[in-house]
Order: C-alpha cells, then structure tokens, then sequence
C-alpha cells in the first residue's frame, strides 16, 4: 500500500473509534442536540444525527482554541489554506493526502462559526468573511478535480457543472435571506457536498479496477461530482422557482 492508502486508513479508523465513542456517550447521558442543526434540519443524503456526531467530536477542540486565544477569523483564513493545499493534491492525483486536507479545511469551517459563538463575537464581518472563504474553498477543491478529471471532457463538464450548482445553491441562499424569503432548502446544501465530496476522494485511493460506462471509470470520486452536478443544480432550479414565485407576490 502506498503513503495515500494509509493515510485514508488512518482517517477511516479515526472516524470509526470516534463514532463507537460517540454511540458509548449517547448510550450512557444521552443525545446531546445541537440547537444550529435542529434549526437547519438535515436531509435525504445527510441526517441530522451525523451532523450532531459531527459536532460532539469538534466540541473539544473548540475547547482548546478558546483556552489559547484563538480568533475565529484567523481559523476562517486556515480553511483557505488547507482547501488550497488539497485542491493542488487533488490535481495531481494524491488523493489520501487531498482527503487529509480537504477535511482540515471543511473542520476548520465548522470551528469558526463554534468558537465565534463560544466567545460571543458574531458579527455581520465575519460571517460576511466566512461566506467569501466558504466560496473560494469551494473552487479550490473543484477546481483540482476538474485538472485530475482533465482528460475526460465529460468528465470535466460534470465538475464545472459541479462547480456551478455549488454556486448557485449558496446564491439563491443569500438572495433570499437578502428579500427575507423563506425557500426550500432542497439537497446538496454546503456540508452535504463536502460530505459527499470527501467520501469519493477517500474510496477512490484503494486500488479497486472501478467498472466502465461510457469509457469512463466509475470511481467514488467520479459518482460524487456526478451526484453534485445534477443534484445542486436541481436542487438550485427549484430554489429558483421558489424565489421568483415569491418574490413576484410580495
């Protein structure tokens, strides 16, 4: 096995202890809830209770970056970083490595808003600064599946269709909160694509002779740029129809 393999192996065994961890905690005090996620719901392809998981494992580290003084711009602007370094390991095809450092940016974006709200400094600036870094860690990552994708023209289409819906989706989001119009959430929100994002780049690294359609290998990585592709942009085309709809009544 090669330094990528063991790398997703160290991520997957992580993942798995902190989830027995988690069962065993929820067993013995019960589920904690976090009121955010309630509030946001889940959906079809990411539940709620995974989100509370997720949140249960950074609540320590939150912990730790409050005890040292650390300001949530400054874990904001180390998504970017982390989002950079893994779109680049994307491009050229070290992939354990890209899913090591696609997760340090996605934690690194769920810690800000946490510590923020940890030390009481939620002002419009910085979510205004975590929504144009959410943005560009976005690209980043697509961006570097769309040069590993590059030989394959549709493969590359589906990734900048890809790009595009994630797009949308955040500005149909932000359109509406601006005309306080209430519309659906639909699938493939933010987390949900990273999510799905992250899970493709890590199955991908075993080495597993994917089946063919169309002359293209049907990796994990491919099926999650595919799944983001038409879903957000589904997803956006309804969000669409409900904020001209309800903007042409108000």
């Amino acid at each position: 096995m090669d330094s990528d393999t063991y790398i997703v192996l160290a991520i997957l065994v992580f993942i798995l202890v902190s989830l027995l961890a988690y069962v065993l905690s929820v067993i013995l005090y019960g589920e904690k809830k976090n009121e955010r996620v309630e509030r946001q719901g889940g959906s079809l392809l990411l539940s709620k209770r995974l989100m509370h998981f997720g949140i249960w494992v950074l609540t320590p580290v939150v912990g730790g970056l409050y005890r040292c003084s650390v300001f949530p711009n400054t874990v904001t602007t180390s998504s970017i970083f982390f989002a950079a370094l893994s779109g680049f390991c994307i491009s050229v095809g070290a992939l354990g490595f890209a899913s090591l450092f696609a997760i340090l940016a996605g934690v690194t974006d769920v810690l800000d808003g946490m510590l923020a709200r940890k030390i009481g400094k939620t002002d419009n600036s910085g979510i205004v600064y975590d929504s144009l870094v959410d943005r560009y860690v976005d690209f980043f990552l697509l961006a570097g599946c769309t040069v590993f994708f590059r030989e394959s023209i549709l493969s590359l289409l589906l990734c900048l269709l890809a790009l595009h819906g994630s797009f949308m989706i955040s500005y149909t989001t932000a359109k509406a909160e601006a005309m306080v119009l209430d519309i659906p959430r639909g699938a493939m929100k933010r987390t949900e694509r990273y999510v799905y994002l992250l899970v493709g780049l890590m199955l991908t690294v075993f080495p597993v002779t994917w089946p063919k359609f169309l002359g293209l290998a049907m990796s994990p990585l491919f099926v999650a740029i595919f799944l983001i592709a038409v879903l957000a942009n589904w997803s956006a085309v309804i969000r669409f129809r409900a904020l001209f709809l309800k903007a042409k009544c108000s």
